[in-house]
């Protein structure tokens, strides 16, 4: 029972892996089975049995080191694969967020070639700054967004403003001459010529009370600042794309800026042959002081061609050129040598009739609007009709100033076309009231 029970120790000891005490009670085995039985070993049975009980436990000590071997290898094969997957996964890691990094970048790209092409048709330093708003909300999360424009008049810069609530899109606010903290950052602009950027916390001249802080980047054109881009509320993160955009703009504002001198030195518009605005208005000055010197009644009439947005879209902008050709040609044909008439912008026209009394000029608006009408225009393939709406406003029953003339003839034109178009309207203090 001993040598037994020394014998599953020795076992239990081969299984564990124990080299010390499994030699030893191996060993024991061995001897007490030579002591107490020493007759067995006469025989080769005898010695089989000893051997057998001797060499059992190094053996499974044998097979249980050669397991744990190849255990230990497996673990050191999972530990490298586990390292494998964590370098992988590091890598995946990195790329996904290079991949977003440059989704981004490329989507900012995107957008910032869609600022240069939304502002590359603007003709004026206003339509350039409303058509920037239709992209650079995506790019810029500023609070409001501030563009003061010092090309064309840079002793009394022009500032174009647009503002939100919360969440809300941008609106554009009607633009004006500088506040005293814009007035401030343009000076650090032409100090400087550098981005920058100012806090409420420091009491800064630059930032006003109601910010919490403000960023800017100036626009450059010939070596110099001509203008300036302001964000209200601008994340800090922000701010190299705001200098981005701002180079965008500045091209696009150099371009205006030339746009307005050729402008200013032109008299006739290409496309109707009657004058220009700016040269309308120099005319239409000096025959007001003309008038207003021999106590004189003149006649300010502005006509907008009806539904022509939707002609542009059924027939195209060629199309568009011919109607807008054909009527200016007509309404000037139908004028007296001494009125005046001009391209007022897009499809509308300005005229000033001279030395006429209101019965006078609203039976020549009436006249010109019915000429229009019954007057087919032959454009390319199609023929087609026109009406026009017309708001009257006379000098100096309706206006002293020139200005004041032409929004109250404007008020009475938007009142023609709310009324339903193809009609003439005269502007009047409490009501518009019609011919």
């Amino acid at each position: 029972m001993l040598i037994l029970a020394l014998w599953m120790l020795a076992v239990l000891s081969g299984l564990l892996w124990r080299r010390g005490p499994t030699i030893l009670l191996s060993a024991a085995v061995v001897i007490l089975w030579g002591i107490g039985s020493p007759s067995h070993l006469r025989s080769p049975s005898g010695w089989v049995h000893l051997i057998v009980l001797g060499a059992t436990p190094a053996w499974l000590f044998a097979l249980r080191a050669r397991f744990d071997k190849r255990l230990k290898r497996l673990l050191n094969a999972e530990a490298m694969h586990l390292s494998r997957l964590k370098i992988h996964r590091q890598e995946l890691l990195e790329l996904r967020a290079a991949t977003s990094q440059l989704e981004s970048q490329i989507a900012q790209i995107t957008d910032l070639y869609h600022v240069t092409k939304q502002t590359s048709k603007a003709l004026h330093a206003d339509e350039l700054f409303r058509r920037s708003l239709e992209i650079l909300p995506r790019l810029l999360t500023a609070r409001g967004l501030r563009l003061i424009d010092c090309g064309g008049t840079p002793e009394n810069p022009l500032v174009f403003r647009a503002s939100r609530q919360g969440h809300q899109p941008l609106v554009v606010d009607a633009p004006g001459p500088l506040v005293p903290f814009e007035r401030n950052i343009l000076q650090e602009v032409q100090r400087n010529a550098q981005p920058g950027c100012a806090t409420r916390n420091h009491q800064d001249e630059r930032c006003p009370a109601e910010l919490s802080n403000v960023a800017w980047a100036p626009l450059w054109s010939e070596q110099r600042p001509t203008g300036v881009l302001v964000a209200d509320e601008l994340p800090s993160d922000q701010a190299p794309t705001l200098s981005v955009v701002a180079n965008q703009l500045s091209l696009q504002l150099a371009r205006v800026h030339f746009y307005q001198a050729v402008e200013s030195m032109a008299v006739t518009d290409t496309l109707t042959g009657l004058f220009v605005r700016r040269y309308f208005t120099e005319l239409a000055l000096e025959e007001l002081q003309r008038s207003s010197r021999h106590r004189l009644s003149c006649a300010c009439l502005l006509v907008d061609l009806d539904h022509f947005k939707q002609q542009n879209d059924t027939y195209g902008h060629l199309t568009g050129d011919v109607v807008l050709r054909e009527v200016a040609q007509l309404l000037h044909r139908n004028l007296r040598e001494v009125d005046l008439i001009a391209r007022f912008g897009g499809e509308e026209f300005i005229l000033l009739l001279i030395e006429t009394n209101v019965d006078h000029a609203m039976a020549v608006a009436q006249r010109l609007r019915q000429l229009v009408e019954l007057h087919p225009i032959r454009a390319y393939d199609e023929t087609l009709r026109q009406t026009v709406s017309m708001g009257v406003a006379m000098f100096p029953d309706d206006g002293q100033e020139f200005q004041q003339l032409i929004d109250r003839a404007d008020c009475a034109l938007y009142a023609a076309k709310r009324a339903g178009r193809n009609r003439v309207l005269r502007w009047s203090p409490n009501t518009v009231i019609s011919d």
